[in-house]
């Protein structure tokens, strides 16, 4: 059996070739390039698009936001996805459309660990600057030998098709304003032994929205260490160079970042949460501004992008500092581009872009909840269901 690393390859060169190949005014086709963060996602739904919209095709080629930024601004593709706006040279008019939402896992690869890993932000910010190298260091111990809140949440089960079948999946119970319901919060004492295993850690080398939201959270919930506000590129947003550590490895896309970690005892990276799961990698609880230490889940990002602003263009922009209860601190919403209505763009091909962001946004992450999508509610829905008006 082929492993996801070779699949997700395999797929990716496919894509790769289709854009290469297909003629911009393919009928029932759309050409769209981006983040590696939406390709568990969109890998998985495409094809159920295709069956409830008559043979409509999605080609997709996950070489990260910058990339999908560069070819959408060039009009080499019909959409792109990315997990944070422009940071400059945005094209006039762009639509902007928050389809879904997913944590950014700190997965990790060391023996010894059990009963999980608990980590604050500070602690964090210091492992991803180099300024921790080994796993027992003072810092991770003081997180791992205390008291820890963490939340849980509410579920149900619903029936949904998949791939022509109806099955029935476990999605969290979310209020009309997107929060998730919480049946209660577990106080426990850990006291987790941490081996003196070396620290390597595993960052995108790409330019990557997943890199621009991990970096904007330590800047934001750590000041004080990670002075960098966040930049598409891990190594331009560190507070200090990481180039030539011997404990830093870069990978190019999520994909090869949680490879990489898999391949290493004492290994720690970070990416959406997909990736971890399919490489059976550990997460850890990370710290929110409430004080609980929370599990990435989409129920835990559905409530920590209810705290956030929603922007007049589509984008959403978080609160880390506001104590919201359950949230999941590393949660990012992602979007898809387009043009406008008015962009002269085949009137076809609009229209199938925005039935294809219609049903990422409000079926794929209920069809495979397993992924770890967050589906998109309460006013930031109404939001994207109106940017996605503008497209057709």
């Amino acid at each position: 059996m082929k492993s996801r690393l070779s699949i997700a390859v395999s797929l990716l060169t496919v894509s790769a070739l289709i854009l290469g190949t297909s003629p911009a005014s393919a009928a029932g086709t759309i050409n769209g390039s981006g983040a590696s963060f939406a390709d568990p996602l969109i890998a998985a739904c495409k094809g159920d698009f295709t069956l409830a919209n008559t043979g409509s095709i999605v080609n997709y080629n996950g070489l990260g936001s910058s990339r999908g930024q560069t070819d959408f601004k060039a009009n080499l593709v019909d959409f792109a996805g990315s997990d944070a706006p422009y940071s400059s040279g945005e094209p006039a008019n762009i639509i902007y459309a928050p389809i879904f939402a997913a944590p950014i896992s700190v997965m990790y690869n060391v023996k010894g660990i059990k009963g999980g890993l608990y980590l604050s932000p500070a602690t964090i910010a210091k492992i991803f600057s180099g300024q921790i190298t080994v796993w027992n260091d003072e810092a991770i111990e003081a997180d791992n030998k205390r008291t820890v809140k963490t939340p849980v949440y509410a579920t149900k089960k619903i029936t949904t098709t998949v791939k022509g079948k109806k099955v029935t999946k476990s999605v969290p119970v979310l209020d009309s304003k997107g929060k998730p319901k919480i049946l209660t919060t577990v106080t426990k004492v850990i006291d987790n032994d941490l081996p003196q295993t070396p620290i390597t850690v595993w960052y995108r080398t790409d330019g990557s929205g997943t890199s621009e939201n991990f970096g904007i959270f330590l800047n934001k919930s750590a000041p004080s260490i990670w002075t960098n506000v966040g930049n598409k590129t891990f190594t331009s947003g560190t507070p200090r160079s990481v180039a030539g550590q011997f404990n830093f490895q870069g990978a190019s896309g999520s994909s090869l970042v949680a490879a990489g970690v898999a391949s290493r005892d004492g290994s720690i990276g970070y990416g959406e949460l997909s990736w971890a799961l399919d490489n059976k990698l550990s997460t850890a609880f990370v710290q929110n501004a409430n004080g609980e230490f929370v599990a990435p889940a989409a129920a835990g990002t559905s409530a920590f992008l209810g705290g956030g602003t929603i922007n007049a263009n589509g984008t959403l922009t978080p609160d880390f500092v506001k104590k919201i209860p359950g949230a999941y601190p590393i949660g990012t919403a992602s979007y898809g581009l387009a043009y406008p209505a008015a962009s002269n763009k085949d009137a076809a091909k609009q229209a199938n872009v925005a039935a294809w962001f219609t049903y990422i946004l409000e079926q794929c992450p209920a069809k495979y909840p397993e992924k770890g999508f967050s589906q998109i509610t309460g006013p930031l829905l109404a939001k994207a269901k109106a940017q996605i008006a503008l497209i057709k």
